[in-house]
């Protein structure tokens, strides 16, 4: 795409002013995707789960459990995350895709008839871009909702409609409230009891709760399974690495076995696509359980940073501060832990660090 938005542009005599302009139309039809998503949430009855303003680092975020607004230091991107919470849940997604992709096809006429050359040339390949449909670990194209999603059959259109009663589950972890959680999976798990959303949110529910071991056993039993689509997989091998991670800073797994396991899991992670940025955290515990608090303090930072959620970001910075308790930095530990506790107070990594730096 790049490369046939620069044969153009410069074929059409538009030059370096040109090429500048095709950047900023492709950032604009990304934003008019976002923008888009939210005109659909309104239109359809999803809820947001996270507005991102910009990239790099976190300067300013407005939290609740179930929201998170961040404002990053490069004011470049903006992205939406937005969920199903009522039936029928496919129905809803695809719908929000259309009026995602509508309000984007939008933008890109309205730039070939009032906005310069470049802009337009930019905008109109971003927008060919994103609605090829492509789904894999690492990211799935807004065409995927509207023109893959209606097709899909089996197991796949079954975890789609499952979403709202699993976000039930999701909700109650969220917001701490541990015995609704386990209300709420026994009712998804009698309705569903074979799809991976429901494993899914059994593992949420037991890592809540400090259980990593049989949170691993869960996954371990998934592993299994014929019916994995390689993006399943990547994503089951990231938890794996995660829990495995936790487990042994808990004390429940032996260390040296752990440590390899887990490093084994997030290769197989990162080899079947997803994304080592988006693996920073699960990173930063193992170098915590290997002894290397820098390297903990740099890979947690980075991934409080990039979280999208409260539960992430305070996850994340509870390894920032026992990073720092390790090196001996007590009070930068705490600043950390401050923020963190705010988050997620009860959350098993962040009470147990409270714990520990108030013995030190």
């Amino acid at each position: 795409m790049t490369v046939v938005v620069i044969a153009v542009v410069l074929a059409t005599g538009h030059g370096v002013t040109g090429l500048l302009g095709a950047l900023g139309g492709l950032l604009l039809e990304l934003v008019s995707f976002q923008v888009g998503i939210l005109l659909g949430v309104l239109l359809w009855g999803l809820r947001v789960r996270y507005v991102v303003f910009g990239a790099g680092r976190e300067l300013h975020a407005w939290s609740t459990p179930r929201l998170r607004i961040s404002l990053r230091s490069l004011p470049v991107v903006v992205r939406v995350g937005a969920r199903a919470t009522r039936t029928p849940a496919r129905r809803r997604l695809w719908a929000t895709g259309v009026t995602s992709a509508l309000t984007a096809a939008g933008f890109a006429a309205f730039a070939w008839f009032q906005l310069p050359f470049g802009l337009a040339v930019g905008a109109t390949a971003c927008l060919a871009h994103e609605l090829w449909p492509r789904r894999s670990a690492a990211t799935t194209s807004p065409g995927w909702f509207v023109f893959a999603l209606p097709r899909l059959s089996g197991r796949p259109a079954a975890e789609m409609e499952a979403t709202p009663l699993v976000n039930v589950v999701l909700d109650a972890v969220r917001t701490g409230d541990l015995a609704a959680a386990d209300t709420a999976l026994a009712a998804a798990e009698a309705a569903h009891p074979s799809l991976l959303m429901t494993s899914s949110a059994r593992i949420a529910v037991l890592t809540a709760t400090g259980r990593y071991v049989e949170a691993l056993q869960v996954v371990s039993g998934l592993m299994g399974r014929e019916d994995l689509e390689n993006r399943d997989r990547a994503f089951l091998m990231a938890t794996m690495a995660g829990v495995t991670a936790s487990a042994a800073e808990a004390g429940q797994l032996p260390t040296e076995v752990a440590v390899g396991a887990a490093t084994r899991a997030l290769d197989g992670a990162i080899g079947l696509g997803l994304p080592r940025l988006r693996l920073a955290g699960t990173e930063a515990q193992l170098a915590l359980v290997r002894g290397d608090a820098a390297e903990a303090v740099r890979l947690g930072r980075e991934s409080a940073d990039r979280a999208e959620d409260a539960l992430s970001r305070a996850d994340s910075l509870a390894t920032v501060a026992r990073g720092l308790m390790a090196g001996g930095d007590n009070a930068g530990a705490r600043t950390a832990l401050a923020e963190a506790t705010e988050l997620a107070a009860w959350l098993p990594r962040v009470s147990g660090t409270a714990a520990r730096l108030n013995i030190s």
